[in-house]
């Protein structure tokens, strides 16, 4: 059994090349293909099993949830835990299909990793879209993670990344984890921020829409629970791709319907029936199953290779709620190139 620990992680995911990446992203779009593929299988064949979450609260108000899944040839259960004394703390058990320990991993970034992935999975594919001017929603892992692997696998396309975010304290730790070393690795990409704490209400919105109105890739990974902004912010019109991986229960927002809508009435997503269940921005515009792409189905379709064609006049709209798929696949992954680099530790018995 080999334990990565969140440093070792850390180590493995920024040291990524771009080729190593888009192993990584191959073999998630493989997993998300399958589970499309299964939907209509009848139980008893199915590979891939993910069921519903559970959740422990106790009486310290520490909170659990344990989410299972396995596609036969591993299974893994991911355990997060919310407490007010340590904020989040997960790790992922990945075992062999006769229950044998395989491996251990720290959760943390590998969430916000594999979910920034997936978005790329589908931004890959549009290869007619620009990705010159990118802006980010939100300052966390996640926004560290989509500007990452924005920058790593379209080397050269993106000339600027604005982060935009209410407070300016997790803004300020992004900068001194991340955003220097990104600096110096892409010197030719102008990064800044925006915190709306600093530069008050007014010169926000002045921001916000000017930023908005000049990018042509948003990734927005906030808790809202109301829209960022208007969809005038989005005018005059211009090609976007926009994603969403912030809102996850059905009172969250972070775009209004219009901007929603935008992609023609059409919006991709991982999973049709956890989207519809939990996305906020899907309940309140009342979308329909038809509505919805599912990313695995339509790789599955295209191949690999073929990219999607996005018709004149609207956006890639792109809403990402997460599987436990995606942890295992991309744990398994992590774990073998933990082996090969001598990353982590080994221990027997397990």
């Amino acid at each position: 059994m080999r334990i990565l620990a969140e440093p070792n992680v850390s180590q493995i995911l920024r040291e990524l090349t771009q080729s190593q990446c888009h192993d990584f992203l191959n073999a998630l779009c493989d997993s998300l293909t399958a589970v499309s593929n299964e939907s209509t299988a009848q139980e008893t064949e199915r590979l891939i099993h993910q069921p519903l979450r559970s959740t422990i609260l106790t009486k310290r108000q520490n909170l659990s949830l344990f989410m299972p899944v396995s596609n036969t040839a591993s299974t893994g259960i991911k355990i997060v835990t919310a407490s007010q004394s340590h904020g989040l703390i997960g790790v992922i058990n990945i075992f062999s299909p006769e229950g044998s320990l395989q491996g251990l991993l720290s959760a943390a970034k590998i969430t916000a990793f594999r979910t920034a992935l997936t978005i790329m999975s589908l931004l890959v594919r549009c290869q007619a879209m620009s990705k010159e001017n990118v802006v980010i929603l939100g300052s966390g892992r996640q926004a560290e993670w989509h500007a990452r692997l924005v920058l790593l696998l379209f080397p050269g396309q993106v000339r600027s990344i604005t982060i935009l975010n209410r407070g300016r304290k997790r803004l300020e730790e992004l900068e001194t984890e991340v955003l220097g070393q990104l600096r110096a690795t892409y010197p030719d990409v102008a990064i800044s921020t925006v915190a709306k704490d600093h530069v008050g209400d007014d010169v926000w919105e002045e921001k916000l829409r000017a930023a908005l109105q000049t990018c042509d890739v948003l990734f927005s990974c906030t808790p809202a629970t109301e829209p960022n902004f208007p969809a005038s912010y989005l005018q005059p019109f211009r090609q976007r791709f926009i994603s969403l991986i912030g809102s996850y229960k059905p009172h969250m927002r972070e775009i209004d319907t219009e901007t929603l809508l935008s992609g023609g009435g059409k919006v991709y997503v991982d999973l049709k029936e956890a989207c519809l269940e939990e996305s906020g921005e899907l309940i309140l515009a009342e979308m329909k199953e038809e509505q919805l792409i599912e990313v695995g189905a339509l790789y599955g379709e295209l191949g690999r290779e073929v990219p999607v064609e996005v018709p004149q006049g609207c956006n890639v709209v792109f809403k990402c709620v997460g599987m436990g798929i995606m942890d295992l696949v991309i744990g398994n992954k992590l774990l073998d190139v933990g082996r090969e680099r001598g990353i982590g530790m080994e221990v027997d018995g397990f």
